[in-house]
């Protein structure tokens, strides 16, 4: 009899959480700023007007639209921003679980925080997740009391 190929492992905690409104509008008003800078390229026939689109395209983009994504299974912890920074940590290498403000509400973006202290941030609640090896990793989550139960009810 042939054994059934094992799928991805069943979510127990899927969180995205998106920036609020001040970074979006930012990011917007970038993309619209960029924008602005084509049509007049095109109006004034001026290629060099070309490279300020180059810039706050992605930039409006990445700012108006990001997002961290928590997503925990049996085995493991895997935290995405902005679908670009990717970190993934076991469970059985957690060593501690809290609620954390560490960035206060200002704290937006990938950040390295200090020594083995890494964010993942886009304003809002946060969860501060301590590793075994001394790390620190700070993530924005939709609900971070409900993260912290699911960690710590089955972790090893």
């Amino acid at each position: 009899m042939a054994a059934s190929s094992a799928g991805p492992a069943r979510a127990l905690y899927y969180s995205r959480a998106r920036a609020s409104m001040v970074p979006r509008i930012l990011g917007l008003a970038f993309l619209a700023f960029g924008t602005l800078f084509i049509i007049l390229s095109i109006v004034q026939q001026r290629i060099d007007f070309l490279l300020v689109p180059l810039i706050t395209f992605p930039v409006g983009s990445l700012v108006a639209f990001m997002s961290v994504t928590v997503r925990v299974d049996e085995h493991r912890v895997v935290i995405v921003f902005c679908d670009i920074f990717k970190r993934t940590l076991p469970r059985a290498d957690i060593a501690a679980v809290t609620t954390d403000n560490t960035a206060g509400a200002s704290g937006y973006g990938y950040r390295i925080m200090g020594p083995g202290m890494v964010g993942y941030l886009v304003g809002g609640p946060e969860i501060n997740i301590e590793m075994k090896n001394g790390r620190v990793v700070v993530a924005s989550t939709g609900e971070p009391e409900m993260l912290i139960r699911v960690l710590t009810e089955s972790n090893n």
